[in-house]
């Protein structure tokens, strides 16, 4: 079935003739063909993407300027930590320093001295619950516990030391 395509085309029967207003039709079809399709809901579409994006912006922006309230920053977290310290070597000193001392008067003294410390204390805390970022309001916080902490350690001191003297005294006679 081998055929040379030249010789296919050389015959004029086969050829259909075109109708004489066939230029014309084809360039009527043209132009309707060439009217793109309007959507009329193109800018209903377009409009609803820009809500969508712009309410997932805000979001975004919202969430990063509001913490959450269930994250601890670590400043928070820091100072929590050197409290609960703190707190509990001036607990063990108080209990210690309760178990030495023989004077009632002395006890109450330093009793009403810590207490005092203590309001100070809670009146810092509340400075640093509204500016955590606050430094001199950490450094104040630190310091008071220190100064609690100090106190106990120095009475304690001086109270051994009155007892060994005593002890000294009491051989000595």
């Amino acid at each position: 079935m081998k055929q040379d395509i030249r010789t296919l085309f050389t015959e004029e029967d086969d050829l259909k003739a075109l109708p004489k207003n066939h230029r014309s039709e084809f360039a009527d079809k043209l132009k309707r063909q060439s009217k793109p399709k309007q959507n009329p809901y193109t800018w209903l579409s377009a409009a609803a993407i820009l809500i969508v994006a712009l309410t997932i912006g805000f979001n975004v922006m919202d969430m990063e300027a509001k913490p959450d309230p269930n994250q601890v920053s670590p400043i928070i977290a820091q100072v929590e930590a050197v409290e609960a310290a703190y707190l509990k070597d001036i607990e063990t000193e108080w209990q210690s320093f309760l178990t030495i001392a023989d004077d009632a008067v002395l006890v109450e003294r330093f009793r009403k001295k810590l207490k005092d410390l203590d309001t100070d204390y809670k009146a810092i805390s509340v400075q640093f619950k509204d500016d955590s970022n606050n430094i001199l309001v950490i450094e104040a916080l630190v310091e008071n516990l220190q100064t609690r902490l100090q106190i106990l350690k120095d009475i304690q001191k001086h109270i051994n030391i009155l007892n060994q003297k005593n002890e000294q005294y009491e051989n000595t006679i």
